[in-house]
């Protein structure tokens, strides 16, 4: 009897535009340029095509999505403001989606990421292939997917891996967006 077909698609966004910034001012600093903040760490928002995540009381990740501008907008303020710290982000990062990305995650992640676990809008840090990760679920025209980011330099092991559990769960991988 063969093996049930749980898809896996993963999808290398790693040219995605990414922007970092901690400190002590920088929840005010992102607010004084139009950015939407997530109230609490560990949670994420959208904000003008672009995502927004807390990692911590005063540290942000925001990645552009396809079309968006927020951080060319905020990479082109070369003002020093005490208080606020650029973080340089070369993060890989992918879209995992389809029916196997529970069974995918289950092999990789300590975590349970089903829906019940990851509420809407939280993230979590936590190990993906002995990795530490950035993950959170999202929804993009009524499918599931889950984005994962990791340190840049583990990006050819990750993509390797995840594209691995991938085809053995009858999926495959895809190129950058």
């Amino acid at each position: 009897m063969p093996a049930p077909n749980h898809s896996v698609v993963v999808s290398d966004v790693s040219n995605l535009q990414r922007y970092g910034v901690k400190g002590a001012l920088a929840t005010q600093w992102l607010a004084s340029h139009g950015v939407a903040l997530p109230a609490k760490a560990n949670t994420w928002v959208l904000s003008d095509q672009a995502i927004v995540m807390r990692l911590g009381a005063s540290e942000f990740l925001i990645e552009d999505q396809a079309d968006g501008q927020v951080c060319d907008k905020l990479a082109a303020d070369t003002l020093r403001v005490a208080g606020v710290y650029k973080v340089p982000r070369a993060d890989a990062a992918y879209l995992l989606a389809g029916s196997g990305v529970l069974h995918l995650f289950a092999e990789l992640c300590p975590l349970d990421l089903r829906e019940t676990a990851l509420l809407e809008n939280d993230l979590v840090m936590t190990q993906v292939a002995d990795i530490s990760a950035t993950v959170l679920r999202q929804t993009i025209d009524n499918e599931t997917i889950y984005r994962l980011w990791c340190d840049g330099t583990y990006g050819a092991y990750m993509r390797h891996t995840l594209a691995g559990i991938a085809a053995e769960l009858g999926g495959r991988t895809s190129g950058q967006l």
